[in-house]
C-alpha cells in the first residue's frame, strides 16, 4: 500500500459535521465570473495560494499549457474557524479552462505527476494533486501529537481546495488516487458528495479492523502462479528457520551496525512478509516477477539484503503518518503468519506486537484509540447509497486486491484487471490489459462527458 522508495471520530457526528464545516476561503473566493488568459493569473487571484511557482515536468508523456506548485492556507482543524492553520502543498497541470478536472486525492507525500497519469492523457484533463496532511512539505504543528490526523480533517482539505478552485476549472470534476490515496479519494466522496462528479480508486484495500485476514489468505493462495507462491514459501521459510537466531540474527545485526534501532523479532517477521508482498504489489510476470523470487529463494544473502531494505523504507519518516493512520482508523492487516506457525512456534513473534512495533515508540499508544467505524461504514452502507458514483479498480496479483468489496451498489463500478499490479496504469499493455482499460474509460466517460 505504501509507495515504494526504491527501484513508492465518530462516524456518524464527522458525517454531518464536516459536512456542514466551512473553509477558510470563503472570505476570499475567485471573481464570481473570471475570464482569465493564463493559469497563473487564475491563481494570483486567489489569496489563500501562496509560492506559486512554475515547475514544468520532462516527462514527454504529458500535454500541458502550464504546471505549478503551490501552498494552499489550510485549516489545522476544519471545526475551529480562525484557528491554527499549515500550508499544504498543491499541483497543478493545465491542460485549459474547459477541460474536465481531476483532484489526485494524494494519501502520501506529492511525488511527481504520474498518479492517475493515464486517466488525465485520456481525458485530457487538468490534474489538481493535493498532498495530504503531515506528508512531504505539507507538516503542521499536529505532526507527533496526531489529534488531527483524520480521514475527515483530510476529506476537509480537499473540499477547501475544491471550493478555491471550481470558479476556475467549471468543468466536470473526478477525484482518483491509487493505494492509501484511493482511500483518500473515496473517504472524500463519502464526507462530501456533492462535490464530484466521479470518485475513482485504484488498488484501494479498505482494511477492516487491526487483524484483517482476508489479506493473508488472498497472498497466499491467489496472487501469481502456484510456483511463484512456492517460490515465496521457499524464501520465508529461509528467512524464519532458527527462529531469533536464524536470518534475524545477521539482519539485526546489519541493521545495529549501521546505527539503527534493532527491530523486535515481530517487527522482523512483518517487514520478511512485506518484502514478498511488495514483490507481487509492484512486479508483474512480464517485468521479472519469478525472477525475483527464485533469487531469494536461492540466496540468502540476497533475501537479507531485500528485507532490509524494505525494513529501513518502512522506517522512513516519509511513511511515519502511514503507520498512525493505519493504527488510528485505516486497518491493518494480517499478512498470513498462520502458514508459517510451526517456525514461529516458540519464539518471541506476536501477531499483535507487529503494529506497535513498526510505529515509532512514541507513537504506540494511537493503537489503543483505534476507531474503524469511517471505513467500516464506507464498506458496509456507502459503498451501497453513494450519490456520488463510484470506481474501484483492483488487479489480480495485486495482494491489496483482498479488500476489494464483495458487493456494491448499482451506483458502484467495480474492476478486475486480470494482470498488472499496485499501479493506476491505464495505457500501458503490461499493466492493464485492452478490456480492462475500455471498461474504465467507458465508466469515467459516462460521468465526466
Amino acid at each position: 500500500m505504501r509507495i515504494k522508495n526504491h527501484s513508492v471520530l465518530v462516524a456518524v457526528v464527522l458525517v454531518f459535521g464536516f459536512a456542514a464545516f466551512t473553509s477558510c476561503n470563503k472570505d476570499n473566493p475567485p471573481k464570481e465570473d473570471p475570464t482569465y488568459s493564463t493559469l497563473k493569473e487564475a491563481l494570483n487571484d486567489i489569496s489563500l495560494f501562496s509560492n506559486i511557482k512554475e515547475n514544468p515536468d520532462t516527462g514527454s508523456e504529458f500535454d500541458y499549457k502550464e504546471q505549478y506548485s503551490m501552498f494552499f492556507t489550510q485549516d489545522l482543524d476544519h471545526s475551529d474557524e480562525g484557528g491554527d492553520t499549515f500550508r499544504q502543498k498543491v499541483c497543478i497541470l493545465f491542460r485549459g479552462f474547459d477541460r474536465p478536472t481531476i483532484m489526485v486525492t494524494e494519501g502520501y507525500y506529492f511525488w511527481g505527476f504520474r498518479d492517475a497519469g493515464d486517466l488525465g492523457i485520456n481525458l485530457n484533463a487538468n490534474m489538481v494533486h493535493v498532498e495530504h496532511r503531515n506528508y512531504g512539505e505539507s507538516y503542521n504543528e499536529d505532526f507527533g501529537r496526531w489529534e488531527y490526523q483524520t480521514i475527515a480533517q483530510a476529506s476537509a482539505d480537499l473540499h477547501a481546495v475544491y471550493q478555491a478552485l471550481k470558479p476556475i476549472f467549471k468543468g466536470k470534476w473526478m477525484s482518483a488516487g491509487t493505494s492509501k490515496s484511493a482511500e483518500t479519494s473515496i473517504a472524500y466522496a463519502y464526507f462530501y458528495p456533492q462535490d464530484m462528479d466521479l470518485a475513482a480508486s485504484f488498488c484501494g484495500p479498505f482494511v477492516q479492523g487491526l487483524d484483517d485476514q482476508r489479506f493473508g489468505e488472498y497472498f497466499f493462495n491467489e496472487v501469481g502462479t502456484a510456483e511463484e507462491r512456492d517460490l515465496m514459501k521457499t524464501g520465508i521459510r529461509h528467512a524464519l528457520e532458527n527462529g531469533e537466531e536464524g536470518l534475524y540474527s545477521y539482519v539485526s545485526q546489519q541493521v545495529e551496525d549501521d546505527g539503527l534501532r534493532v527491530p523486535g523479532f515481530s517487527e522482523y517477521v512483518f517487514n520478511v512478509f512485506d518484502t514478498y508482498f511488495q514483490v507481487f504489489q509492484y512486479y508483474t510476470q512480464i517485468t521479472g516477477r519469478k525472477q525475483y523470487l527464485e533469487a531469494m529463494a536461492a540466496d540468502n544473502e540476497i533475501l537479507a539484503t531485500e528485507v532490509y531494505t524494505v525494513l529501513e523504507d518502512n522506517r522512513d519518516e516519509a511513511f511515519r503518518s502511514y503507520f498512525v493512520e493505519c493504527a488510528k482508523e485505516m486497518g491493518w492487516q494480517d499478512n498470513g503468519y498462520k502458514y508459517f506457525q510451526d517456525l514461529l512456534e516458540g519464539t518471541s513473534f506476536n501477531k499483535a506486537d507487529v503494529l506497535p512495533q513498526v510505529l515509532e515508540e512514541e507513537d504506540r499508544p494511537v493503537v489503543k484509540t483505534y476507531d474503524g467505524r469511517v471505513y467500516e461504514d464506507i464498506v458496509n452502507r456507502f459503498f451501497f447509497t453513494s450519490t456520488c458514483p463510484l470506481l474501484l479498480v483492483y488487479s489480480h496479483d495485486d495482494p491489496w486486491s483482498a479488500g476489494k468489496p464483495e458487493t456494491v451498489g448499482s451506483n458502484v463500478k467495480v474492476v478486475m484487471n486480470p494482470i498488472g499490479s499496485h499501479s493506476p496504469y491505464l495505457n500501458d499493455p503490461d499493466y492493464c490489459s485492452e478490456a480492462t482499460k475500455k471498461e474504465v474509460m467507458d465508466w469515467v466517460q459516462t460521468y465526466i462527458f
